[in-house]
């Protein structure tokens, strides 16, 4: 059965789960630093008006990225429940990084880096990251009510009085 197959899949990840998380923060914040790209550029120019640096630039603003969402503990929240709290630090994490990153680089004065990318990539990263987390939720919850039987069992309430 999927699910069991799943469900014992990340069960053997459990002991790597913190720098698995970091992994895919990283992943997720370099498809944004591409969308931002994209976003600013558009398809025909968003590969050839780079600047030659912008590889180099990218690595510094992940490790970056990885530094400040492992100081704000981040990637313990992923495996233990999805809120609002959890985007509060993803947002925090995000914006210190981003404004940081930002200022690092007009600071050396790499004017290829269009400022447009800079200032949208941590929005992008917030996007991104929170839908990582939130759709790991629905798949974890959605899971374990199939292993246990509970998503069969579908209870109606109607609520009196909640508007």
């Amino acid at each position: 059965m999927f699910w069991l197959t799943l469900d014992a899949f990340l069960t053997r990840l459990r002991p790597q789960r913190e720098r698995l998380s970091l992994l895919l923060d990283a992943v997720v914040i370099v498809l944004a630093w591409q969308a931002t790209y994209l976003f600013r550029l558009g398809f025909r120019n968003w590969l050839i008006e780079r600047p030659s640096y912008d590889a180099s630039v990218l690595a510094g603003l992940v490790l970056l990225y990885v530094c400040v969402l492992w100081l704000f503990q981040v990637p313990k929240g992923m495996w233990r429940f999805s809120g609002f709290g959890e985007v509060k630090r993803l947002t925090a994490a995000c914006a210190l990084a981003g404004l940081v990153g930002a200022t690092i680089v007009l600071m050396a004065h790499l004017s290829g880096i269009p400022r447009a990318v800079l200032a949208l990539h941590p929005v992008f990263c917030v996007i991104g990251l929170a839908m990582m987390r939130m759709g790991y939720r629905m798949l974890y919850e959605h899971m374990r009510g199939r292993i246990s039987g509970t998503a069969k069992e579908t209870h109606r309430a109607l609520v009196m009085g909640a508007g």
